[in-house]
């Protein structure tokens, strides 16, 4: 390879990376977060008990953290490297998909993300395709949540993504 094809590439790269991230929408207003702990699962994983199963033929990290969204505060739009969930333990959240649509998750409810599409979410006609999602405290009260994530080995635990063209940031 010639070194100016290399440096073409090097500068397409930037740019791109640079382009993506000028992009992303940050989170906005006041959160706070707190990762309790983060670990890695060096074995792959193939169990199944009472209806649940899980499989992960690579290393996984598994961390645990809980995020407090004031009144107003939105997650910025992003998505995720593996599959978390999320328990809402105070308050009430709106989850915005990168179709628009949205869905209310309140106290006691919990929901998934991962960037594929899932069975369940699929029946219930909501699911992220790969666009990225954003929650958003629309109320009047704080919101408390717990994210468990499992995502590969020395992944970010969140990606910011730009606006997939939709109305809420």
């Amino acid at each position: 390879m010639s070194k100016r094809f290399v440096t073409i590439c090097v500068a397409i790269l930037v740019a791109e990376v640079g382009v993506t991230a000028a992009l992303a929408t940050p989170a906005l207003g006041t959160l706070t977060s707190i990762v309790f702990a983060r670990g890695t699962l060096v074995e792959p994983v193939d169990a199944f008990d009472g209806g649940v199963t899980l499989i992960a033929d690579e290393t996984t990290d598994h961390a645990v953290q809980t995020i407090t969204f004031a009144p107003g505060a939105s997650s910025g739009w992003h998505t995720h490297p593996g599959v978390i969930l999320v328990t809402v333990q105070s308050g009430t959240l709106t989850h915005y998909n990168a179709d628009c649509s949205s869905e209310e998750i309140s106290a006691g409810q919990t929901f998934h993300e991962t960037r594929g599409i899932s069975e369940g979410s699929r029946r219930r006609g909501f699911s992220l395709g790969g666009g990225g999602t954003i929650v958003r405290n629309e109320g009047t009260v704080p919101v408390v949540v717990y994210v468990t994530y499992i995502v590969p080995a020395g992944e970010p635990l969140r990606i910011d993504m730009p606006n997939p063209g939709c109305p809420v940031n």
